[in-house]
């Protein structure tokens, strides 16, 4: 939930004193829809149209006495909402109210639905199905329902049932605002199977609505007023708005006001709001951290394990990842951690990239299971089709650290190709060098591998990792026809000249001694070796001690370092 307005508590207080006489009518205003009677012609259209459906809304929009209709629709509405599935025979009569206010109502045909089918009068149902159809492509338009390109709703409940009537059932909702009169609201619906789905939802038009009804008499109360769209988040979170109260907490959780945050969130928590569940747990995550007693953080780790629990009860892939991890670290004890594994592979059968880039790992390291790199290779595979950037980069390396006997995915070379489109990323560079230096994953060309290594160095001439695995492999590679000694020379003085930082790395030092080396520069090379010596030793890096003495010999001697180079 990102750009989220500031939350300004007086201006909520201030709005509930002006509002406190009429609060039904403005939940109604949230909750309302079209005002204007239902049309003969329009109920008996064979073929309903998103057009006519556009008709119906713009009537809503410019249409009289709305305060009324939304007040009576609001009731309605959240009525059928609640009988739907357990209590069909009772939505013919609320079914038919609805549409007597808003015959272009969802939630009207959605209910009317439901009552025929149960019913069995398909005739009357597929009609209904009809309207539906015809108000879900309005509502849709040209939109998927990202943050970025909303579906349009009037109201929230039509939002969640536009969820329902793409066969998923809503486990949460929250509202949110990017701008100072700009509402929006977030449904995640669950299906029969598979992965939460997400769907956004442009709720503009009905936050107009309630400015103009409401911040006339407002403002002759108290005249510095001002409506936003946190007032009005506000108020619905005190009159026991769920998805309200899942915003609020959001917002104070950002500020950092977590005990006021967990509040509003359990209140959330309590209708099954995934969302609050998977907030709390990060607070609750965040207490423990800083608890000053073993008590205080055990009672905050249970509350972490709580709230993941029941968000992966209503299907949330992202808690089984988190809590997975938790496990494998140890933050429940050992007794826990082989929990963590089964958690991790649920998330990723549901799709999740993290939960299959970590498996990964895990079964290349052999951490916590058995090392089986075949298996680590397919979980990387997974991960990285679902365009997992770090995935894609940690294929990549698993394919030159195995060889090219693994054969690997044809795939690998166009998955670094892309990262490098999107971003200009220096380290997919680099792999590609490596790759086709190898000839793994694609024909070998000492050209093409020239070519995206000084590519990567003239996109990152500063990052000092980059630049030295550059000129570390074109200086000291055995393939012979890949050595570029003068160019690595270059770039690798160019940076440790410009970064005092690096000029301190015993492994920054060993490759500029290396390229020195290369190039017939033996006192150079030997002058840094015992300069990256000394800063080892200084440091206690006994873990690269050896290897820079190898190196310091070969340099006394006249010789280069040649190895298996990427």
């Amino acid at each position: 939930m990102s750009h989220m307005i500031p939350i300004r508590i007086g201006a909520i207080k201030r709005a509930m004193r002006v509002l406190l006489a009429t609060p039904l009518l403005l939940v109604a205003t949230l909750f309302g829809g079209c005002q204007s009677a239902p049309s003969n012609d329009a109920m008996e259209a064979d073929r309903p149209s998103a057009a006519a459906v556009a008709g119906l809304r713009r009537a809503f929009l410019a249409g009289n006495e709305l305060p009324d209709r939304l007040r009576q629709l609001a009731d309605l509405e959240l009525q059928a909402m609640r009988l739907a599935e357990d209590e069909p025979l009772r939505l013919g009569a609320l079914g038919t109210a609805i549409l007597d206010i808003c015959q272009g109502s969802l939630t009207g045909h959605y209910a009317l639905r439901r009552f025929y089918e149960h019913l069995d009068s398909p005739d009357a149902a597929d009609s209904h199905a009809a309207w539906m159809d015809a108000i879900k492509a309005h509502m849709a338009g040209s939109a998927d329902g990202t943050p970025d390109n909303p579906y349009t709703s009037l109201t929230p409940v039509e939002a969640q049932i536009f969820v329902i009537a793409e066969s998923l059932s809503p486990v949460g909702a929250i509202y949110q605002s990017t701008e100072p009169e700009s509402f929006y609201m977030l449904v995640v619906g669950r299906p029969v199977q598979g992965p939460l789905k997400q769907f956004h939802f442009n709720l503009d038009a009905l936050y107009r609505t309630t400015v103009n009804s409401l911040s006339d008499k407002a403002a002759g109360q108290a005249p510095h007023f001002e409506f936003t769209p946190l007032t009005l988040m506000g108020i619905l979170a005190r009159s026991g708005d769920a998805t309200a109260q899942a915003a609020v907490g959001a917002m104070l959780m950002a500020r950092n006001q977590h005990d006021d945050a967990i509040g509003w969130l359990r209140s959330a928590s309590r209708t099954g709001n995934v969302i609050a569940n998977v907030m709390l747990a990060r607070i609750f995550w965040e207490k423990s951290l800083t608890a000053d007693t073993d008590d205080d953080r055990r009672e905050a780790l249970d509350q972490v394990m709580e709230n993941y629990l029941h968000a992966i009860a209503l299907g949330s892939r992202d808690a089984m990842y988190a809590l997975g991890s938790l496990y494998l670290t140890g933050a429940f004890g050992e007794d826990n951690e082989a929990s963590g594994v089964p958690l991790l592979e649920q998330a990723g059968d549901l799709g999740h990239s993290d939960a299959l880039h970590y498996l990964a790992h895990l079964y290349y390291a052999g951490d916590g299971v058995e090392r089986d790199t075949a298996r680590a290779g397919v979980y990387f595979i997974r991960s990285a089709a679902l365009s997992n950037a770090a995935a894609r980069l940690g294929y990549a390396r698993y394919l030159i650290r195995e060889g090219s006997d693994t054969g690997g995915d044809g795939r690998a070379i166009q998955w670094l190709k892309e990262l490098v489109e999107e971003n200009e990323d220096p380290q997919a560079m680099l792999l590609l060098g490596n790759l086709h230096a190898r000839g793994i994953a694609a024909r070998q060309s000492f050209r093409t591998a020239h070519r995206w290594y000084r590519h990567a160095a003239r996109v990152a001439p500063n990052n000092a990792d980059i630049v030295n695995e550059v000129a570390w492999t074109l200086t000291v590679s055995d393939l012979a026809r890949l050595r570029k000694a003068r160019y690595a020379l270059k770039i690798m003085t160019h940076m440790m000249e410009s970064d005092d930082q690096a000029r301190t790395s015993p492994e920054f030092l060993d490759t500029w001694a290396a390229t020195f080396a290369a190039n017939g520069n033996f006192d150079e090379a030997v002058r840094l070796q015992q300069l990256a010596l000394k800063e080892a030793t200084d440091a206690d890096r006994e873990d690269v001690l050896g290897i820079l003495k190898e190196h310091l010999d070969l340099f006394m001697a006249g010789k280069p370092v040649i190895e298996p180079a990427p």
